[in-house]
């Protein structure tokens, strides 16, 4: 695909400075800096600071069309509370860097915008960065994810809805404090609490979904260790996700009446809060056959994910705004899952991950 030995080097060595300073969602400055100095480096692109992202353009006088490719940024929080990059993000950021050196002096017919973008984890920095396909009038974006589990090298595809939605709801409980030996006289929020865990089976259950729906039960919290109190406040916290939004809303709204209907019943006051929103990543299926197409007249291998990737992207807010995709590539069968302490990008997935976006350009 035009890219030589050295600049695959060049790349590994990118990606590997990047793994070695790790920043959390929203607070990608060395990150930022590492990317910056290297394109300024390596090409005569204009960049674009953006207060807290960055874009690079490839601009051609008279072109009416633009694409764009996007790259996240940010680590996650490890078990020992360090900051890593336990998803990969450092070998996309690598990648689209690569296609940056790749799209250097070219005439493309059009403009390109590379997108640095922070805050994937949180779905914060999808929402805030797609602003730009409408700001430029963008009409085609494009993205990818690593996926260990997959044969490495070979591109994962996906008609409809490739990564789910989901989104973090917390339920906080205010009941009445009283004293142990008395709990008739208190409100006490466990057992709301209790009959809404087991209610959930049923509320997923529910026929009509267009697809899967699952909730995960991230916190439970009422009262402390003081034995002598029934306790007045609890806090639930979950995490919903589906195939369709549009299910996840539904799912959503069965779990609020339910609370809402008992809380007023047990004179309870109740507060529901919603955090990392990501919705779904759909792609649209001629832009999947077309990717089919080019992918073959290129020599690279792909297969077809059989079920939606339970997991949640960011993507989804770039892929409501305009055209394009979002695909796999297969980090190894053997490589340790994502976000897990053994993990860490595989440098082998960036030929097969540069190759299929340079088919886009």
């Amino acid at each position: 695909m035009g890219i030589e030995y050295h600049t695959y080097e060049m790349l590994k060595n990118l990606r590997r400075a990047l793994h070695y300073c790790p920043e959390k969602s929203g607070c990608e400055e060395r990150t930022m800096d590492l990317l910056k100095g290297f394109l300024r480096q390596h090409t005569t692109f204009r960049i674009v600071d953006c207060n807290g992202w960055f874009y690079a353009v490839h601009q051609e006088e008279g072109a009416e069309k633009s694409v764009a490719f996007r790259a996240d940024m940010d680590a996650i929080k490890g078990e020992d509370g360090r900051v890593f990059h336990g998803c990969g993000h450092d070998g996309h950021s690598a990648v689209l860097a690569g296609l940056c050196l790749f799209a250097e002096g070219k005439k493309l017919g059009r403009n390109v915008y590379f997108l640095f973008q922070p805050a994937e984890e949180t779905g914060q920095g999808g929402e805030m960065c797609s602003r730009l396909l409408t700001e430029k009038g963008i009409e085609e974006v494009y993205a990818f994810h690593n996926l260990p589990g997959y044969p490495l090298g070979t591109v994962v595809l996906r008609e409809g809805t490739f990564a789910c939605a989901s989104r973090g709801i917390i339920l906080t409980l205010k009941g009445r404090q009283c004293h142990a030996a008395y709990p008739e006289q208190g409100i006490n929020p466990a057992w709301l609490i209790g009959e809404l865990i087991c209610r959930i089976p049923e509320f997923a259950a529910q026929p009509g979904y267009e697809g899967m729906v699952l909730a995960t039960i991230i916190q439970v919290k009422v009262g402390e260790e003081s034995f002598g109190v029934s306790p007045g406040d609890g806090k639930l916290a979950l995490t919903l996700r589906a195939e369709r939004l549009s299910d996840l809303e539904r799912f959503q709204d069965s779990i609020r009446t339910f609370a809402e209907k008992r809380a007023g019943e047990l004179k309870m006051a109740l507060q529901i809060s919603v955090r990392d929103e990501f919705p779904d990543t759909v792609n649209d299926p001629d832009m999947v056959e077309v990717c089919r197409r080019r992918l073959k007249k290129r020599g690279i291998p792909w297969i077809e994910a059989s079920a939606p990737l339970r997991w949640s992207e960011d993507f989804g807010w770039y892929l409501k705004k305009a055209g394009g995709m979002y695909f796999g590539v297969g980090a190894g069968e053997a490589c340790p899952d994502l976000h897990t302490a053994g993990y860490e990008f595989p440098d082998e997935v960036m030929e097969t991950a540069l190759a299929s976006l340079e088919a886009f350009l």
